[in-house]
């Protein structure tokens, strides 16, 4: 009698215990975070896009993932230099990103690690040691600036040529002849009468 009197309360301890265990365990898996996540890389000195450069994204829920990088994967900006974070990546607490051959204008200068929450809700930019290039923060997007190569960046436009005196076409001069019954000053000029002469056809 006793042996089954402490077997019912040990069932009904452990029918009490299952609901709150249940509860706890729901409210430790992480949360499930659908929008999108884009990562933007600019020249910190002139705010350029930098286009087709490979970056290694790593995420977790502590400093230490970040530095191991149990959770990474690579990605490629497009011809803005924009990349989406991967759908793998999104779920986790903070974020690190790393720009292939290219040196960060952050304070460590290698890497950029960042809240999540605070992209997703305010948007975020790195630090940027390289220039005074600022850009508005959109929810959603992180800026990264990094030391751009001279191949990164789009050609200058070209000047256009100067065009020098000596190719101008010469100003045209016009001057006023005098006329026939007038000197240069303006004075009537005096005609000498003619004299007839009979007989002298051959006279012009």
């Amino acid at each position: 009698m006793t042996i089954a009197r402490t077997l019912s309360l040990a069932l009904g301890v452990g029918t009490l215990l299952l609901p709150a265990s249940a509860d706890r365990a729901q409210n430790s898996l992480p949360a499930t975070h659908p929008e999108p996540i884009t990562i933007r890389i600019l020249d910190g000195k002139g705010g350029a896009p930098l286009a087709h450069v490979h970056l290694r994204v790593a995420a977790g829920y502590d400093d230490r993932d970040l530095r191991l990088g149990l959770w990474s994967e690579e990605v490629v900006t497009d011809g803005q230099g924009r990349a989406s974070l991967p759908t793998s990546l999104k779920n986790f607490s903070f974020v690190a990103v790393w720009v292939a051959k290219h040196k960060l204008c952050a304070a460590h200068g290698r890497s950029t690690y960042v809240n999540l929450d605070n992209i997703r809700y305010e948007g975020l930019s790195a630090a940027n040691r390289c220039g005074t290039t600022v850009v508005a923060e959109t929810p959603g997007v992180l800026n990264v600036f990094a030391r751009a190569h001279p191949k990164d960046l789009p050609p200058p436009p070209a000047a256009k040529p100067a065009v020098s005196a000596a190719a101008k076409p010469p100003a045209r001069c016009r001057s006023k002849a005098p006329r026939a019954n007038q000197h240069a000053q303006g004075e009537p000029i005096p005609i000498e009468p003619t004299h007839e002469v009979a007989g002298a056809d051959w006279l012009p």
